[in-house]
């Protein structure tokens, strides 16, 4: 008796699933066919009903990019490494920096140049010495020895190590 019981359970359960997953009353799937006669799929028209914001078009003006320093010739964007050479050579040879760092790898200047505080203008310049590619992170411009020592003086004690007072005119020599 039991047996049959637990049967009749099984059966009617799979019939119930059977009929959830088989029911079609017209013989085929009644799945909506998406193709394309000239009409919308849907009764709105989206360019009928959609309006942008602002849609009216105003006056076309022709951009003007300014001169700056972050434009190259022909306003396009200028590398640093251009930007920073053009400021070294456009210093009074007269005047005074300070060269934070003079190495062998550029990563090395340019940590100790992203450590130093950043009230000054700071440049990479590369120059060859010896047949080998050296680098020179400076700091700053200053018109006279005495400023450039007193910039360099209250600079953070890491940043004073191997740091000292340059010309710009010895700079600008071994830029070229």
């Amino acid at each position: 008796m039991f047996k049959h019981l637990s049967i009749l359970k099984l059966a009617v359960c799979s019939a119930a699933l059977s009929g959830c997953v088989s029911y079609n009353p017209n013989g085929y799937t009644n799945y909506q066919t998406y193709t394309f006669e000239g009409t919308p799929i849907y009764p709105e028209s989206y360019e009928d009903t959609y309006t942008r914001p602002q849609a009216q078009v105003s006056e076309r003006k022709q951009v003007e990019v300014p001169d700056s320093y972050h434009v190259g010739a022909f306003h396009s964007p200028a590398s640093h490494k251009d930007r920073d050479r053009d400021w070294v050579a456009s210093q009074n040879p007269q005047g005074y920096t300070i060269e934070l760092a003079d190495d062998e790898k550029a990563s090395l200047v340019a940590g100790k140049l992203v450590k130093a505080p950043k009230k000054n203008r700071m440049a990479t310049v590369k120059y060859e010495r010896g047949g080998r590619n050296y680098y020179k992170g400076l700091y700053g411009t200053y018109p006279s020895y005495e400023e450039a020592q007193e910039a360099l003086n209250a600079l953070p004690e890491d940043m004073k190590q191997g740091a000292q007072v340059k010309n710009w005119g010895s700079i600008q020599q071994v830029n070229e």
